[in-house]
């Protein structure tokens, strides 16, 4: 028993080196054994897989993690908020391979990024990849891109259909005045750009109400130069009752900092 242990420990090799910057860079070979990931908590850590992917994640992962924010180079930028114990992910890419790690997040453990190589992409394969994914003709639609954010806020990771080339970007975390009329809180939750010609960004808003009385959600009244506008529910009630929060989705033509008033 310890010769097998001590032969997949010999497979499942990583090597580190360090990058021209002088940060430290962790290479792991994939050989089929499942990559052992270890999350610093609170701190970001980046794994750089050699193809585009997208990941599936159990909601035990998910609810103890920032949102994922993945690349369409592979590259995937992961903070975890908490502690949580080894979980089984799988990341699938879009030219067929799969990869299984097991997660785990701990505190003081390292930061440094991981790269994952595997010989079964040849480096021409990845170029390949990259010239795709720079040139593949997007046609997101406003329906599209809102659809898109209303998945990564409420749905679970297995079920969040990828928009291929489709990025999160920053957006700053604190109230807005968006809205007329109504007294309720805005706070932008997410934001994503897509490849698309123009450029188009989609802003998750969590909506909270202030007020004793319904609210009906009425595009006109938002302040804004906004392409359009979708709320995940129409009606938000009282505040203090079931249903006194929900979350719209605002589809811009410049960054969401850029469009407010």
């Amino acid at each position: 028993m310890r010769s097998v242990y001590l032969l997949l420990l010999f497979l499942s090799f990583s090597l580190c080196a360090r990058a021209q910057d002088g940060t430290e860079v962790e290479h792991i070979v994939w050989d089929k054994a499942p990559i052992k990931l270890t999350l610093p908590v609170g701190k970001e850590r980046r794994i750089d897989f050699p193809v585009p992917i997208k990941l599936e994640a159990p909601s035990v992962v998910v609810n103890a993690s920032k949102p994922i924010q993945i690349r369409e180079d592979g590259s995937v930028y992961w903070t975890a908020t908490r502690a949580f114990k080894p979980e089984r992910i799988k990341a699938i890419t879009f030219t067929g391979y799969s990869y299984f790690l097991d997660v785990e997040a701990k505190k003081g453990a390292p930061s440094h990024p991981l790269v994952v190589v595997d010989d079964r992409v040849p480096v021409d394969e990845e170029d390949k990849q990259a010239e795709i994914m720079r040139h593949l003709a997007y046609d997101y639609d406003d329906v599209d891109l809102a659809r898109f954010a209303a998945q990564n806020v409420y749905a679970p990771m297995r079920l969040i259909k990828p928009l291929p080339g489709v990025t999160r970007v920053q957006v700053p975390e604190r109230e807005y005045p968006l809205y007329r009329g109504e007294d309720l809180t805005l706070e932008p939750l997410a934001q994503w750009r897509s490849p698309t010609i123009p450029t188009r960004y989609v802003t998750a808003v969590r909506v909270t109400s202030n007020s004793l009385r319904e609210s009906v959600f009425d595009p006109r009244l938002l302040r804004g130069d906004w392409l359009s506008a979708a709320a995940q529910h129409p009606v938000i009630h009282p505040a203090g009752s079931e249903g006194d929060t929900t979350t719209w989705y605002l589809v811009s033509a410049h960054p969401f900092e850029e469009t407010c008033p």
